[in-house]
């Protein structure tokens, strides 16, 4: 039970070693599907830009985005004052090539203040437009040499 409790789920924490602009606002980890990953986090405005990549380990550069997505601000369920169910600061998508997950995160206080929970629900990945093909008429030609005489 402890298991499936914790699977599919991460937690987001504030970048305290945050140098440049570029780097994460924040930053944790995730467990999906029984793989670790790395999340990376920037406020933009109103949303919260997530990016999920495999853990760097020991190199200093960070690897390839495995999925992206942005979160919304969570929203009180309408016509209700109050409820006992615990509403998500944060809700929406990411997506990548082969993985599409629905997020939620819920603020927590730690020792050294607010981070997030976030709970993973896989969704189907969207499909992706196609590729741009060449018609027939288009598509480049070379020409046959036949001046080899």
């Amino acid at each position: 039970m402890s298991d499936e409790r914790n699977r599919d789920r991460g937690n987001l924490f504030e970048n305290t070693d945050r140098k440049k602009p570029s780097q994460p606002d924040m930053q944790g980890t995730a467990r999906l599907n029984g793989v670790d990953y790395e999340l990376r986090a920037w406020r933009r405005e109103e949303q919260l830009t997530l990016a999920v990549a495999p853990p760097r380990g020991d190199r200093n550069t960070y690897p390839p985005d495995t999925m992206r997505g942005a979160l919304d601000p969570g929203e009180k369920p309408a016509g209700r004052a109050r409820s006992d169910e615990p509403v998500p600061a944060w809700v929406g998508d990411i997506v990548g090539d082969e993985l599409a997950y629905h997020v939620e995160g819920f603020p927590k206080q730690g020792k050294s203040g607010v981070y997030f929970t976030l709970s993973f629900k896989p969704i189907p990945v969207p499909p992706r437009a196609p590729a741009p093909s060449f018609d027939d008429e288009e598509a480049p030609t070379v020409a046959d040499d036949d001046d080899d005489d």
